[in-house]
């Protein structure tokens, strides 16, 4: 990986992807008509993610996997009218996040990737947006509260992946979450660590893969 900067942009361009870019400085590029914008493996920070969202009001889809345990910040004076989140990060040190701050931030989400745990009740204030959903799961009592009182409030919701700390945990989460969803996906954290360390993707692969994204991401 190597230190990117960024200083200029195309008039008119509203889409931006990078994979693997160590130490992206945005500068004041982002200042602009951004509408779609994904940074894989490139070590955005808390501050980096506060950042983008204060300088790219247009944002509708912001794509940020394999970024450690990215926060959202508390709500800022104006954020952007996000309809696509993904702040998944499959690496064992990645705490839970905190997904009221996130509903709170983006109350209209359609798609939303992340790590969840604690009170996931949050989740059901979406339950006329929300369309895709993707969560990594680490413990017991998140995945019985999501399966038995979240996700039956969640009427709009289409697609349901989840991903489980190991392979032997997934046929219990079939099981679980069969019938829960039109449609439900299971896989652990090393096949979605292993997907994703295979080197460049091109805009919206692993948002496909992961099921969301696929309309916001080629645009």
């Amino acid at each position: 990986r190597v230190p990117v900067v960024l200083d200029w942009l195309p008039e008119g361009c509203v889409s931006l992807s990078m994979t693997r870019c160590k130490d992206v400085d945005v500068g004041d590029v982002l200042e602009s008509h951004l509408k779609f914008l994904r940074l894989d493996n490139c070590n955005i920070s808390d501050d980096g993610l506060a950042r983008l969202l204060s300088r790219c009001p247009k944002l509708a889809s912001l794509q940020l996997p394999n970024n450690r345990a990215l926060q959202v910040p508390v709500v800022l004076a104006m954020m952007p009218p996000l309809r696509s989140l993904d702040i998944l990060c499959c690496e064992d040190s990645s705490a839970p996040q905190d997904v009221g701050a996130i509903v709170a931030a983006f109350p209209r989400l359609e798609e939303l990737a992340l790590h969840l745990g604690g009170d996931c009740s949050a989740l059901s204030r979406l339950q006329k947006s929300l369309r895709r959903l993707c969560v990594r799961l680490s413990d017991e009592s998140t995945a019985e509260e999501l399966a038995t009182r979240v996700l039956p409030r969640l009427l709009s919701l289409q697609r349901l992946d989840v991903i489980v700390p190991r392979e032997r945990d997934v046929a219990v989460a079939e099981h679980r979450f069969r019938g829960l969803a039109p449609s439900v996906v299971v896989r652990c954290c090393g096949d979605v660590q292993a997907t994703a360390s295979k080197g460049m993707w091109k805009v919206g692969t692993m948002c496909d893969w992961l099921g969301l994204g696929d309309a916001l991401c080629t645009e």
